[in-house]
């Protein structure tokens, strides 16, 4: 995402265009609770709620991790995003299990970026990136460009804080290098947004600075539907049935 605002389209209808705005409005709404209760878990609550109600009846959200057929674990994350119409999450509680081949999308909240929680975000990613769904590496930022090509799963991996330690000034740059030098040259996050600032889109190498209008949280939005519509069409049905562990002697001839 670039700081330049791509001009609408001139025949878009203005009161779709301001329902637009005020969904922007609402998503920084439901995200900022100022209330001193509100810090922590009961903002990371909102931000999952906020994503229930607003994505397309098709994409469910949990809280919780994702586990392949090789005994891998991803890391526990606050939001996990998956397909409804064709995959369901194993529930215990307020807690989740996904199969590695029914993860889309995730996000990370974090109250507050600073050096120590970026290393944290990085270790977390680097599990979840360590996952084999359908026995496969997962896919890269473009699947084209995949060893494995169409038949690789491709996860996109977020940021979502509240805050930075990192000054305004140049605060997409800096912030950039930040991850950069963290991560390393490997494929871990896809972005990151920082409520108030803006998003960072890693593959891209872009950003787009947060305005009075909302418009970078609602990209940081509409870049996640986008990813998660393409990719559920393209994904292979998740193998539950090599999930279930079944004893020597479990089936007999008839």
């Amino acid at each position: 995402m670039s700081n330049r605002q791509l001009p609408r389209s001139p025949y878009l209808n203005q009161r779709f265009a301001a329902a637009i705005d005020q969904f922007g409005a609402d998503l920084r709404a439901s995200a900022n609770i100022h209330h001193p209760v509100g810090k922590g878990s009961e903002r990371e609550h909102s931000l999952t709620d906020f994503f229930r109600r607003r994505l397309p009846e098709r994409f469910g959200v949990v809280s919780g991790e994702v586990v392949d057929l090789h005994g891998e674990t991803g890391p526990q994350l606050d939001i996990l995003i998956y397909d409804r119409f064709a995959d369901f999450p194993f529930n215990n509680g307020n807690y989740s299990i996904v199969a590695a081949e029914a993860l889309l999308a995730s996000i990370e909240i974090k109250s507050r970026l600073t050096s120590n929680e970026i290393n944290k975000c990085v270790d977390a990613a680097r599990r979840l990136r360590r996952l084999r769904p359908h026995g496969r590496e997962l896919g890269g930022k473009n699947v084209a460009q995949s060893k494995n090509g169409a038949g690789s799963a491709r996860y996109m991996h977020c940021i979502f804080a509240f805050g930075t330690d990192i000054g305004a000034k140049r605060w997409p740059t800096n912030e950039a290098a930040r991850f950069n030098r963290i991560a390393g040259e490997a494929h871990m996050i896809d972005g990151a947004y920082v409520l108030g600032r803006g998003l960072i889109n890693f593959n891209c190498k872009r950003a787009r600075m947060e305005d009075e209008k909302a418009g970078a949280i609602s990209s940081f939005y509409f870049t996640i539907l986008n990813f998660v519509l393409r990719e559920a069409d393209r994904r292979k049905p998740t193998p539950y049935g090599r999930y279930v562990t079944h004893a020597p002697q479990s089936w007999t001839d008839i």
